[in-house]
């Protein structure tokens, strides 16, 4: 499947460990300042997009611009997502995507959701974290020893969850947006996890160990 990968303009030092091997047939986006982490990965974007209101160097001559004005209804990253999207790519890796502002990090979060919507699939990787959405459906996660998994529910109510090869099961449960009972889970012996809901959005955050917990 052809995959868009969006370099979003979070800190470069939540996502400059992440390690990204580009393959043929990949699209590359770069929103604003995630130029800086295309630099910082040594990815050549494919398209640079934004109001550029964050990054203001100097661009590769080598790499179309597609600027916007300031003031407009998407962010930076949704914007390269649309394009992706338009462009008829379903698999969707995000960057530089968490760590920053919180209301971007919210936004790139509910662009996860937005992509299920849309029939395709995305995941955000940053050093310390890996997160995607899973609605209506079964996601398995394969085990990552010395990872932490966490479920919310991304939005309303959530009807049939059901977690498994975890250390705390759930078996048809509801979950709703309102109560984060879904944190800080540990995968078991098996070689991987499953998280299913049948109706509804989920975010699944699996979080490294030795990343400070909020209590």
């Amino acid at each position: 499947m052809k995959r868009a990968i969006i370099l979003a303009g979070g800190p470069l030092e939540d996502c400059d460990q992440v390690e990204i091997s580009r393959e043929e047939g990949d699209f590359v986006v770069a929103c604003d300042a995630g130029y800086l982490a295309a630099e910082r990965l040594g990815i050549l974007p494919d398209l640079a997009v934004g109001d550029f209101d964050s990054y203001c160097g100097q661009i590769n001559p080598a790499v179309p611009v597609y600027t916007v004005p300031a003031q407009k209804d998407d962010t930076d990253t949704m914007l390269g997502i649309r394009i992706a999207l338009e462009r008829g790519y379903r698999e969707f890796l995000l960057t530089g995507a968490l760590g920053g502002r919180l209301d971007h990090t919210l936004a790139n979060l509910q662009a996860l959701v937005f992509l299920r919507e849309q029939g395709a699939h995305g995941t955000i990787l940053s050093n310390r974290h890996i997160v995607l959405a899973v609605r209506n459906e079964t996601a398995c996660i394969p085990k990552r020893p010395g990872w932490y998994l966490s479920v919310f529910a991304a939005g309303g109510r959530c009807e049939g969850v059901t977690l498994e090869g975890l250390q705390y099961p759930l078996q048809d449960a509801v979950m709703t947006a309102g109560l984060p009972v879904g944190v800080s889970n540990a995968f078991t012996d098996a070689p991987q996890a499953k998280v299913t809901v049948r109706d509804g959005a989920l975010w699944v955050v699996l979080a490294k160990e030795g990343t400070a917990p909020q209590r």
